[in-house]
C-alpha cells in the first residue's frame, strides 16, 4: 500500500488558518458566519497535523498494526517540483 503525504498541506497549523477556512465554509458552502467558526473550533483540533512527514509516518505504522500483511510504503510528494520520495524510516 502506498501512503502518500506531501508538502504544503493546508492541515499543518490549521489553526492559524481559522479566518480563511470559516470565510470558505460561509463562500462556497452557504455557512452562516458564527456556525462556521463554531464547528471549526470544535473540530480543528482533530483534523490538525504537526508535521507532514511525521504524520505519514505516523499513519503507516497505524496500518502495518491493522493490516499485518499488508506491506505500507510512506511517500512524501513535494508540490514544488512534482517529486515523489520514499520516507527513510528508523
Amino acid at each position: 500500500m502506498a501512503l502518500i503525504g506531501h508538502n504544503q498541506c493546508g492541515m499543518v497549523n490549521l489553526i492559524t488558518r481559522r479566518d480563511q477556512f470559516t470565510q470558505g465554509l460561509v463562500e462556497n458552502a452557504g455557512w452562516e458566519k458564527e456556525i462556521a467558526k463554531e464547528h471549526f473550533t470544535r473540530f480543528a483540533p482533530m483534523f490538525e497535523i504537526g508535521n507532514e512527514i511525521d504524520f505519514v509516518l505516523s499513519k503507516a505504522k497505524r496500518l502495518r498494526l491493522r493490516y499485518p500483511k499488508v506491506q505500507v510504503a510512506p511517500l512524501m510528494y513535494k508540490v514544488e517540483d512534482n517529486l515523489l520520495f520514499l520516507i527513510k524510516e528508523n
